[in-house]
């Protein structure tokens, strides 16, 4: 956390400059469509989603012992990492909606036999567990899947699996510094959403309004997109 790009502040420093696009397709056609893709993926995404997402783990800093929850574990590559993390007598659970990237967490984590591992197909936004189950939670270009109306929903469930000292890790797309790439990948968006279906969204903001607060920050690029990172914890100051 001693990067340059780390922030610790509570508030951006700017108003976000305009709003973000929706996410017009079923959460169905998601479902479809990474259970398709999940034999690909990491061929497709890995190279460019890596270096943001392993700044993310670092940042989370999972210690041994612990209860992590990896939402969207996709095929399983951030799942290893924290079942690695948590041995010898943590946890480490994955979710995903999508059949396809289930079995290839379980068969990434049978690789190398991690039995401190478990992946759940689940919706991020109605998780099966109990309150206050996780110390941690990590989710790598996960948020920004959603439409915008069910965003703080999905916050408020992290807020709710994890224990009131826990804190959550979150990588996303970010709309902070709009320029062309950024422009142009939300023409595509709005043109095939069925094809790019998750746009930027302002991470910050997002969380501080969904009751968190922020405890680390840095930026990355994904495709010559803008990406933050942010460490954040729930704000209990904010419970009624």
């Amino acid at each position: 956390m001693t990067d340059p790009s780390d922030l610790s502040a509570e508030t951006p420093s700017d108003r976000p400059p305009g709003p973000i696009s929706r996410v017009r397709r079923p959460k169905s056609a998601a479902r479809d469509r990474y259970d398709a893709l999940s034999t690909w993926y990491d061929v497709l995404a890995e190279p460019f989603e890596a270096p943001a997402r392993s700044a993310g783990l670092a940042m989370l800093g999972v210690r041994p012992g612990e209860r992590v929850l990896d939402v969207g574990c996709g095929t399983g590559s951030a799942l290893v990492d924290l079942a690695r993390s948590v041995a010898p007598d943590g946890t480490a659970v994955g979710i995903d909606v999508a059949d396809g990237m289930c079995r290839s967490s379980e068969a990434a984590l049978a690789v190398d036999s991690l039995g401190r591992g478990a992946v759940v197909r689940a919706d991020a936004a109605a998780t099966p567990f109990p309150d206050d189950s996780f110390d941690a939670l990590f989710a790598s270009f996960v948020l920004e899947l959603f439409d915008t109306p069910e965003i703080p929903a999905v916050l408020e469930e992290w807020r709710r699996v994890l224990e009131p000292d826990g804190r959550c890790c979150v990588v996303s797309l970010s709309r902070r510094d709009v320029g062309v790439s950024t422009r142009l990948y939300e023409l595509v968006h709005r043109v095939v959403p069925e094809l790019v279906d998750c746009r930027p969204i302002y991470l910050r903001d997002t969380v501080l309004e969904c009751g968190f607060r922020i405890v680390a920050h840095r930026t990355s690029t994904v495709w010559r997109l803008p990406v933050e990172i942010v460490v954040c914890e729930p704000d209990g100051s904010l419970d009624g």
